[in-house]
């Protein structure tokens, strides 16, 4: 019996197991572990390895813009390994997250050299006083904005941090500046090449507040892995 692991970020359930319907006749078995995006999908099959490789090529083809690792491991663990690997010092800035992704990647032992700090700044003020977002911006565009994000990376990226990571968004109950619940935006990078995405998330507070944390450390990943223009 052959069995091997792909971890994915970014889709739900039933969204991974509608894509992996196309394999139903291939003689591979699929059993998925979801939890706020971050999955696991184990894959397990008595066919000749050459055959299973064929098809384990294409699940990964199915997947390219959501696989983070081809062992079981957890998106800290890997996130940690390449800010050490690249000799980066991070720094968190976190709105709606509250200091949940600081608090997954200190599980890591090791990760005190590249984890410089975290700003919880889930205040406007605090955006402003902590981390120099200006009142023009959030004026213009409100706190939970791209705009707003970029500026979080930016305040957070002050020597010796090079490499930035935010979050700001509404994880409900109730909306705000007119925006709907579930709406983030989570931005990283350094002064000469930052990115910001915007997501919208499902499920209760908690379940949003996960969700944005697991994608921050997805984005973390694919931006030290050098290929996250791939997700524009």
């Amino acid at each position: 019996m052959i069995r091997e692991v792909v971890k994915v970020c970014g889709a739900d359930r039933a969204s991974i197991e509608s894509r992996l319907a196309i394999f139903a006749d291939s003689g591979v078995s699929f059993e998925v572990d979801e939890n706020c995006l971050d999955a696991k999908i184990t894959m397990s099959t008595e066919l000749p390895f050459a055959e299973f490789d064929r098809v384990r090529t294409q699940v990964y083809d199915v997947f390219e813009n959501e696989v983070y690792s081809a062992f079981d491991e957890s998106l800290q663990t890997v996130a940690a390994r390449l800010l050490i690997a690249n000799k980066r010092v991070l720094g968190v800035a976190e709105s709606l997250t509250g200091g949940q992704i600081c608090s997954l990647l200190a599980e890591i032992p090791g990760i005190s050299g590249s984890l410089y700090e975290g700003v919880v700044c889930y205040n406007s003020g605090s955006k402003m006083q902590r981390l120099g977002v200006s009142k023009s911006t959030l004026d213009r565009f409100g706190a939970i904005s791209r705009e707003t994000a970029l500026a979080m990376v930016k305040g957070i990226t002050c020597a010796p941090v090079d490499l930035g990571l935010a979050t700001t968004g509404l994880a409900g109950p109730d909306g705000d500046e007119g925006k709907p619940v579930g709406l983030v935006y989570i931005a990283v990078g350094c002064d000469d090449f930052t990115m910001a995405f915007e997501c919208n998330f499902k499920g209760d507070r908690n379940t949003v507040r996960l969700s944005a944390s697991h994608m921050a450390l997805y984005y973390l990943i694919r931006y030290l892995k050098g290929d996250i223009m791939r997700l524009q």
